[in-house]
């Protein structure tokens, strides 16, 4: 895969045209539209896709979800709650800031979602599913989830703590990238390649 733009991202960028839309979909939106800075995709261009991977998901808007769930039962929770805390909703956000209308997938994983996605990618470029990817990493701390996490042993990228932001690549057929045995830190990787 050949490198054609990088884009970061932090929870406090500020996106015009989706204020409904929660800090994980802000971040992906804001880090992919940077890494596709120098492209202009048409609503005709199907062959344009997108892949989002992280490892625990927009887990805060799910807590919220869950959380008024509780407190309002189903007839008083906000429905717009509701359609952000499913995974592929960043995506849809990424697709709709862009205009793309090509295919696109969520993989979340706890262990090395980059690594996966950046397989998946090779793998559409070698069927020629796709003439360009975005490929977007990104994930949000939370107080459960950085509780839970510095005493389980599921892998991750850091027991200290987890990071906030997201890092996105737009990439074309090429060779220009080896897919590493491990990626140790997502924007770090994104940052050094």
């Amino acid at each position: 895969m050949n490198i054609l733009g990088k884009g970061f991202a932090d929870n406090q960028e500020k996106i015009k045209g989706i204020r409904r839309a929660d800090n994980f979909a802000k971040m992906a939106v804001s880090a992919s539209n940077k890494a596709c800075l120098n492209f202009k995709f048409s609503n005709e261009d199907t062959d344009i896709s997108i892949i989002l991977c992280t490892q625990f998901g927009p887990h805060v808007t799910t807590f919220k979800f869950l959380n008024n769930l509780l407190d309002y039962s189903d007839s008083g929770v906000s429905p717009t709650t509701f359609s952000h805390s499913v995974h592929n909703a960043a995506a849809s956000y990424i697709a709709s800031s862009l205009g793309i209308m090509g295919q696109s997938i969520t993989i979340t994983s706890f262990q090395d979602p980059l690594k996966q996605a950046l397989i998946l990618a090779d793998a559409w470029f070698a069927c020629s599913q796709a003439k360009k990817i975005i490929v977007c990493y990104v994930d949000e701390e939370s107080e459960p989830i950085s509780a839970a996490h510095k005493h389980c042993t599921f892998p991750s990228y850091s027991k200290d703590s987890l990071s906030t932001g997201a890092a996105a690549i737009l990439v074309e057929k090429g060779d220009d990238i080896e897919i590493p045995e491990k990626i140790f830190n997502p924007f770090t990787y994104i940052k050094e390649i």
